[in-house]
């Protein structure tokens, strides 16, 4: 079993864990946030099923427990249990779609896999409950609507150099995201780096130097580069940011695709104080 911190789940049935559980199923949720908050160990604490708090207010469709829970702590959202199952996959299985609604609100990771390499819709076509399958496929058009969305507005921020916006949309995905929002879906489309290179904002482009970004160098329909994008911006400080971060190869390539009297007029300035 693991949590959110990849740490063994330990089976506790003891009084206090009793009485936790009992408050969770029959909604007590002024006793669940008492015993919770005297107890917070609880939280990463299983049952004889291999279920955490959560996962046991989910199984059961206790909507309301599970959002007291969630308010008190949201690390074990997507923690698993033995057989690799989320609170996620549990509520599936259970058919019990308004606590799959509530999870996927939450954050839930629909693409996580149990042992048996079932995501949670999958889960849910096998066990037969079509209005739950049609809620996860919901939530995965809705989230993905909304991170193409944020793509496109990511890019307009590089264009413009708006700092603060570029940060808050980064922000607001979780890292798994963070790749289609700087890089788009297909080989046609803008990427942060690029459009940030081209218009030569040197702020925006420091800002996605960040080592948890990946960004896409060549584009696979053009080959151009972004240190091409960064030499047409004709921006000496981008340019002197760029030929830092990337290997000399890289750079011994780039040298080659513009003319003698570009590179010649950028090298005086790169020398100039």
């Amino acid at each position: 079993m693991s949590g959110s911190d990849n740490a063994p789940l330990e089976v506790d049935d003891s009084d206090t864990m009793q009485l936790v559980r009992q408050a969770v199923l029959f909604e007590n949720l002024e006793l669940i946030n008492d015993l919770i908050r005297e107890n917070p160990w609880s939280l990463v604490k299983v049952d004889q099923h291999g279920r955490t708090l959560l996962m046991l207010a989910a199984h059961n469709g206790r909507v309301d427990s599970l959002k007291t829970l969630l308010a008190l702590n949201q690390n074990s959202l997507n923690s698993t249990n033995g057989a690799g199952k989320t609170a996620l996959h549990l509520a599936a299985e259970a058919g019990e779609v308004l606590a799959v609604q509530q999870l996927l609100v939450a954050g839930a990771d629909a693409e996580c896999r149990d042992s048996f390499g079932h995501c949670a819709l999958e889960s849910a076509h096998i066990a037969g409950h079509d209005d739950v399958a049609a809620a996860i496929i919901e939530s995965i058009q809705l989230r993905s609507d909304k991170l193409n969305e944020a793509h496109i507005q990511l890019i307009c921020a590089c264009s413009e150099g708006d700092v603060n916006s570029v940060d808050r949309i980064l922000t607001s995905f979780s890292i798994k995201d963070r790749y289609v929002l700087l890089n788009g879906r297909s080989p046609d489309c803008d990427t942060a780096m690029f459009i940030s290179c081209t218009n030569g904002q040197v702020e925006v482009v420091k800002h996605l130097l960040h080592p948890d970004n990946e960004h896409v160098l060549v584009n696979p329909i053009t080959k151009d580069t972004v240190l091409h994008a960064a030499v047409s911006s004709q921006n000496v400080e981008l340019l002197r940011i760029m030929l830092e971060v990337h290997c000399f190869p890289f750079r011994l390539f780039i040298f080659f695709q513009f003319p003698a009297s570009t590179w010649n007029s950028l090298i005086f300035r790169l020398s100039l104080p």
